[in-house]
């Protein structure tokens, strides 16, 4: 084994040793390019990420070097055919890059940088599930060393662990975040987006109003319909909830029977648009011919305010709102 391959090996051994730390996906794949490059000397490197639900590859570029990442990829992602790379399993080599049709629409990048060439790692998971392809460009036919090849399959390994352990965290973090019963936000996710929300209208000057939502009866109708019945009586108001989720409002199950939700408003007359909408929708709804209603409690706050009160307090007084106005309702 040669000192540059020996070297090599001990440089992706501290990204790796230094993975469960790392800031970020793209900052781990930034450095495997950076790295391998510097290993390479005469070549340049580039990642293609599969995305498993659309079918296709796309080109991984950090937004710190948009340019020079852009202008090395070679290989058209739109001709990369998912079970040709599944099934090879090994080195892709696309040769002859300026006589290729394939290829036509990046002529011009090989007259910037000199690329004529190119060979492709598969990035395969522990289940040997393609997650991407990593690259690496010369400027014309050289024949991969021994020692390259075998730095090209440490790069596509070390991109692979990283992509992987991203993907666990991502479903961990959904396990943390989303009820499971109605797959909109819980508790936790809720106060961790709100403070977002506060934030932003603290900058705009605007109003943040909150809805709380307590179905009428709920338990009653468990005992008489079952439990069955009434998870579907949860996972409705959930999904109309949904309708109203966007990048300025919020929606949440606290737990129980009851829901919340956020919005940031540009002005009272906004705020109480979006409070007919919800109470339009929300207050009554049908299943099984069965009438299902809500009380809905809602308070508005402007960010000249929002300092005077915190979380708990906001929701606590949307919540005697809402109290208020069932009781309201029953005494009618």
């Amino acid at each position: 084994m040669s000192g540059e391959l020996i070297a090599a090996y001990r440089s992706f051994n501290k990204i790796l040793k230094h993975l469960p730390v790392e800031k970020s996906l793209p900052e781990m794949l930034l450095r495997v390019i950076e790295l391998t490059e510097e290993s390479f000397n005469h070549r340049q490197v580039s990642i293609f990420l599969f995305d498993d639900n659309e079918k296709k590859f796309t080109p991984f570029i950090h937004k710190s070097s948009y340019q020079a990442c852009n202008e090395r990829f070679m290989v058209n992602p739109t001709q990369i055919h998912f079970e040709h790379i599944c099934s090879k399993n090994k080195i892709i080599i696309s040769e002859n890059i300026t006589s290729t049709n394939e290829y036509r629409e990046y002529y011009s990048l090989k007259n910037i940088n000199n690329f004529n060439f190119c060979y492709g790692q598969p990035i395969l998971s522990s289940q040997n599930k393609i997650l991407g392809i990593i690259y690496s460009h010369c400027p014309q036919h050289s024949s991969m060393t021994d020692d390259e090849h075998e730095l090209l399959d440490m790069a596509a390994t070390v991109c692979s662990i990283s992509i992987e352990k991203n993907i666990k965290e991502q479903e961990l973090d959904h396990l943390a975040s989303y009820d499971f019963l109605t797959k909109i936000w819980n508790r936790r996710a809720f106060y961790h987006q709100i403070k977002k929300a506060i934030k932003n209208i603290k900058l705009k000057n605007e109003y943040l109003i909150l809805f709380y939502i307590d179905i009428n009866n709920f338990k009653m109708i468990n005992d008489k319909y079952g439990h069955h019945f009434g998870d579907r009586i949860l996972k409705k108001y959930a999904s109309k909830l949904k309708n109203f989720s966007d990048k300025k409002t919020g929606v949440a199950r606290l737990g129980g029977d009851e829901f919340i939700v956020y919005s940031e408003v540009s002005s009272l007359v906004n705020a109480n648009v979006k409070k007919n909408k919800i109470i339009s929708e929300l207050q009554q709804i049908k299943i099984d011919n069965i009438i299902i209603t809500a009380a809905i409690g809602s308070y508005c706050i402007h960010s000249e305010n929002i300092n005077n009160t915190n979380i708990d307090g906001m929701i606590h007084n949307a919540d005697m709102c809402m109290y208020n106005n069932k009781h309201l309702s029953r005494a009618l």
